[in-house]
């Protein structure tokens, strides 16, 4: 069962998907990533005028982390250095013409190149595939480890909606309450004062 979830999971650490783009078009695209994740990836087109931005969108400031303009194959790889965020890739065409574009990107244990460290420690196939298999066991408890976080954060955010949301019911009821109380005196000394009880 575990291994069948490891090839799973293992599979779904790789993207590759190919799409057009009208005369001057922008698409972006976002992927969570965890902290210290290898990512790489490539964009290619059948034209050279396009640009690639690698960035963090956020609030207050948009940090780019790589941006690069008119190039025939782009290859980008980096380490992520914050945890839970999102990463935007987003392609732009800059020519005149619809261009369609092979967008590539691996994280974690898809990214790696194991052929280096197979020279470098004169592995068998065997022991590279259980290398891969460790780090792919390291790299989805990280991963449970993100999502039991995030878990947490959700459950605290509900838990306090929860309670303003219980708080706001009770003022409410009171106010019903003394709301109803005030008509019901004020429609019982209408009535007195017109003699009708």
């Amino acid at each position: 069962m575990f291994t069948v979830f490891a090839i799973l999971f293992y599979g779904a650490l790789s993207i590759q998907f190919t799409f057009p783009l009208r005369s001057k078009e922008l698409k972006c695209f976002g992927e969570i990533i965890g902290l210290n994740i290898l990512v790489v990836g490539s964009v290619s087109a059948n034209s050279s005028e396009y640009s690639l931005k690698i960035h963090i969108p956020q609030k207050k400031v948009d940090s780019i982390l790589q941006y690069s303009h008119s190039l025939e194959l782009h290859k980008f790889s980096f380490t992520t250095n914050n945890t839970q965020e999102n990463y935007q890739f987003c392609v732009h065409n800059l020519a005149n013409a619809g261009v369609n574009f092979n967008f590539t990107l691996a994280t974690g244990m898809d990214a790696q190149d194991f052929s280096l460290v197979a020279q470098k420690e004169d592995l068998k196939p065997i022991e590279i595939h259980l290398k891969k298999l460790n780090g792919l066991i390291n790299s989805v408890e990280q991963e449970q480890k993100e999502i039991e976080e995030r878990q947490a954060i959700r459950f605290s955010n509900v838990s306090k909606i929860s309670y303003k949301i219980i708080i706001f019911s009770i003022v409410t009821l009171i106010l019903m309450t003394l709301t109803n109380f005030v008509q019901a005196r004020q429609l019982k000394n209408f009535f007195k004062q017109k003699k009708l009880i």
